[in-house]
């Protein structure tokens, strides 16, 4: 179970998270800028009070028999949000020693506290949750539950203080960690949980390489000690299709469609005034926006370069060009995403029961393999998620895949 011991790298906890013993950590949530922003909602609450109770004279339009009631109402709930924003806190201990987890709520002190056994758990999670309208894109901590809900510890918005997270959590709990940001889970032993990819390769034994495959789109170039891969360009039709399709409507439908709304009747000097204006709004931005995406299709590409010092990625988009060097002590994990792996991952993501065999989900699932291209070839560094290769076969990109370990792994 936890013991709560540490040595090497995790030997201090990554921020939010403190020691408070050798077998206690926590982490503080509430004040900050939250406290701030309260204050007003305090201080604004006060004063409808003491303008109810005549202490303070401030004059009050409307006025009426309801008028007392409302402000009352109103200071009471400025004052009880303000108050929470500004003294609210929140706890998380985890107790190695008593093998618990706390999490406790109040205004400085706590005043509500839940308890759960960390019995309860068997691995350390780090998931992706991608943004939506209603909140953006967070990669959590969690506790996997065997048989309850998963307990979430923190909400990261970048995957490299994620990773950081879950490997000290990983350690001090002795649970495994589980990397399910991408579509193939990673699986580590806690003893192994700061490792880094290099590290894990020469520790294990020497991976089966799959068979390159009869038509590759990518060049590969391999050379004691470094392996070079270059990932064409060249677009896809759908993209090809767009930027013709999208300025021919502008130009045949909406812009006349406009034309003829607004200059009905006018003088032809007010059309033609109209006319240039339309041309500035919509035809120049329309042109550069179809430039671009065919230039930005067409000259897309990637070359990386992987050996035993790490990763160089060099892409080139449009007018663009970006290197991103990793060194071999930050590379975390190479994942390919391919639509099969997609699918698999979600069905065993899909929350605890059964699955019930379903044909007509099979065949539609089978029919859109064929049109959701693969996401690539993703790299995982303690910064970021980087990924090149999109739209690549899965077997060109499985055997990428193992060329590239093989190259970090310096064999």
């Amino acid at each position: 179970m936890a013991t709560g011991t540490h040595n090497g790298s995790l030997a201090a906890p990554p921020p939010p998270f403190r020691q408070i013993s050798p077998q206690i950590i926590e982490l503080r949530e509430g004040g900050g800028w939250v406290a701030i922003v309260g204050l007003p909602f305090v201080l604004a609450g006060v004063v409808m009070a003491l303008t109810v109770t005549g202490l303070l004279h401030i004059e009050v339009e409307p006025t009426g028999k309801w008028t007392p009631l409302v402000l009352a109402g109103l200071s009471v709930a400025f004052i009880a949000g303000g108050a929470v924003m500004l003294f609210g806190r929140r706890w998380l201990t985890i107790d190695a020693s008593r093998e618990c987890i706390v999490r406790s709520y109040g205004l400085l002190v706590p005043l509500h506290t839940r308890e759960r056994s960390l019995s309860e758990f068997n691995a350390v999670v780090i998931v992706h949750q991608a943004g939506d309208s209603d909140s953006g894109e967070c990669y959590p901590v969690r506790l996997r539950s065997i048989t309850g809900r998963d307990f979430v510890v923190s909400n990261p918005t970048e995957f490299g203080p994620s990773r950081s997270q879950a490997e000290y959590l990983s350690f001090f709990l002795r649970f495994p960690l589980v990397d399910t940001t991408t579509d193939h889970d990673t699986v580590i032993a806690p003893e192994r949980a700061g490792q880094g990819l290099r590290e894990r390769l020469l520790s294990g034994a020497a991976e089966a390489q799959p068979s390159r495959p009869a038509k590759m789109r990518c060049e590969v170039t391999e050379s004691p000690g470094q392996t070079t891969i270059v990932v064409p360009g060249g677009g896809s039709w759908p993209v090809g299709v767009l930027s013709v399709v999208f300025p021919l409507v502008i130009l045949l439908f909406v812009l006349p469609a406009f034309l003829r709304f607004f200059t009905r009747g006018a003088p032809q000097i007010v059309q033609y005034g109209f006319l240039l204006i339309l041309v500035v709004v919509f035809i120049v931005p329309t042109i550069v926006a179809s430039v671009n995406l065919m230039v930005g299709s067409k000259r897309k590409r990637a070359t990386v370069t992987a050996s035993a010092a790490g990763l160089e990625i060099v892409t080139r988009s449009g007018w663009r060009t970006r290197t991103t060097q990793i060194a071999g002590a930050d590379l975390l994990d190479l994942d390919c995403s391919t639509a099969d792996a997609a699918l698999r991952s979600a069905r065993n993501r899909s929350v605890n029961r059964p699955e019930v065999p379903n044909p007509e989900a099979t065949k539609v699932a089978q029919f859109a393999k064929r049109w959701v291209p693969s996401s690539g070839i993703v790299v995982k560094s303690r910064q970021e998620l980087i990924s090149f290769g999109e739209g690549l076969p899965a077997g060109e990109l499985q055997y990428l895949r193992s060329i590239l370990r093989k190259a970090l792994a310096g064999r």
